[in-house]
């Protein structure tokens, strides 16, 4: 809320407040999470354009560059289906939002320290996956479930379907 290309953002607040009420509701009527919000992320060459703003290291890049951002609703079918079901407990299906070919925050400028930066369009893109819930994997060691329940937001990498806001079908065998 302190950037002055960024500030206060609508959506931001009701994406905030999507997400703690479907904790809380999910926990009300049904005692367990069967939709989960999850969060992958690769790294991506924009920053070298804008590192001010995308982030000059690493943890920067992760927090800050959206071209490598992805959002993601996980839903565990089979919690909806009973006890008889057929399919394994820990799997998810996903669908993911990301973006690609932002400079800046409401259009690309093209010029960035006295220099020309390439042009780029900005595309929406959607995601199609299978996931994995780690917190419904049964284990008997605290450590392992610890770590199940934090890392619990982070998506699985798996095999990936893109549509893109360029009308662009794509495979990823490996989708991070």
């Amino acid at each position: 809320g302190f950037s002055t290309e960024w500030g206060f953002s609508v959506p931001d607040v009701v994406a905030d407040t999507l997400g703690a009420s479907a904790f809380l509701l999910q926990e009300k009527f049904w005692q367990e999470q069967r939709i989960t919000f999850k969060f992958s992320v690769q790294l991506t060459d924009y920053a070298q354009y804008r590192p001010d703003l995308l982030g000059s290291t690493t943890a920067e890049r992760i927090l800050k560059d959206y071209n490598g951002q992805t959002y993601w609703l996980s839903v565990n079918p089979g919690s909806f289906s009973g006890k008889d079901n057929w399919m394994p407990s820990w799997l998810n299906f996903a669908v993911g939002y990301g973006a690609e070919g932002m400079l800046g925050a409401k259009s690309n400028p093209e010029v960035y320290n006295d220099e020309a930066l390439p042009k780029y369009d900005r595309y929406p893109q959607f995601y199609l996956a299978p996931d994995i819930d780690l917190t419904r994997i049964k284990t008997n060691s605290r450590v392992i479930r610890t770590l199940t329940e934090v890392f619990g937001f982070l998506k699985i990498p798996a095999p990936t379907l893109e549509i893109n806001g360029k009308g662009k079908l794509k495979f990823h065998p490996l989708y991070f």
